[in-house]
């Protein structure tokens, strides 16, 4: 497990933090910025990195852009009993693209403020057939739901995976089933509740009383032991997630899913493993 840190600044007026990595020696990629002499620098920097604590110290004093993940082995995901199954892969946006984002007609029950909602009550259209490329799994921006092709779904079922259902996914000009992806459909929620740390921000909506945690980003996502209890391969956090009127339950996936995606090189998502404690 590491952290890993996407540091960003601007080169003409972070002029002090650019001085500080430039005494450092991080090497930084720039990228022009219309009217900049110099533009937009950015760097990946480990929390393992022994200049990692000088860097840190600039962010705190100087305010640039600092935006981190935790990145899991392989070795790590493969012990786990469950980890999180996150979509990396977007493409395109649900339709009618016009009006779903105030008025997400895919799902039932919508807070209008924080963007919870009961229920999936009808299959997701897209506006044409997806190009996955080497990608195996997708999602549509707004959305948290996970878009799948034939090959993987044949695999899940010649496993006798449980705890999914397969939805068809529409184009939205025709109502026809896309030729190329479908829907892993996951409704079931755990039992499980989630143990947040401290610095986990989170908050009450003040119209569904459904409370909402931010993005969950550093080491491992920690749950009750009623999670070793499930006899399902997919199941969804009790736990609400998001920022603004995003929000999503996070998918779980027991260990026997996590070898399929990794032994067969499964690219579109990326798999956090989550502890399970007293």
């Amino acid at each position: 497990m590491e952290i890993w840190h996407r540091v960003a600044f601007n080169g003409d007026t972070d002029l002090d933090f650019k001085k500080g990595v430039d005494k450092l020696s991080i090497r930084y990629k720039i990228s022009p910025l219309p009217g900049h002499e110099i533009g937009l620098g950015y760097f990946d920097i480990a929390e393992s990195n022994s200049h990692w604590m000088e860097v840190a110290d600039l962010i705190q004093k100087l305010g640039v852009s600092n935006v981190y993940d935790t990145i899991f082995t392989e070795e790590e995901i493969l012990e786990a009993k469950w980890s999180r199954l996150m979509p990396v892969f977007e493409q395109g946006y649900p339709q009618p693209e016009a009006t779903w984002a105030t008025n997400p007609i895919t799902y039932e029950g919508v807070c209008s403020k924080c963007g919870t909602y009961q229920r999936q009550r009808e299959s997701f259209r897209i506006k044409k057939e997806p190009r996955l490329g080497k990608n195996h799994f997708m999602s549509l921006f707004w959305t948290d739901a996970l878009f799948t092709i034939s090959t993987v779904l044949t695999e899940f079922a010649a496993h006798q995976l449980r705890g999914y259902e397969v939805w068809p996914v529409l184009i939205h000009k025709t109502g026809q089933p896309s030729q190329t992806v479908s829907q892993v459909y996951v409704s079931d929620v755990t039992k499980a509740t989630l143990i947040p740390e401290a610095d986990l921000p989170w908050r009450v909506c003040a119209e569904c009383g459904i409370t909402k945690y931010q993005y969950h980003k550093r080491g491992y996502m920690q749950f009750s032991r009623d999670l070793l209890e499930s006899d399902l391969n997919f199941i969804l956090t009790r736990e609400w997630f998001g920022d603004r009127h995003m929000a999503f339950r996070e998918i779980l996936v027991s260990n026997r899913v996590a070898h399929l995606i990794i032994d067969n090189k499964w690219r579109g998502v990326r798999l956090k493993p989550v502890q399970p404690i007293s």
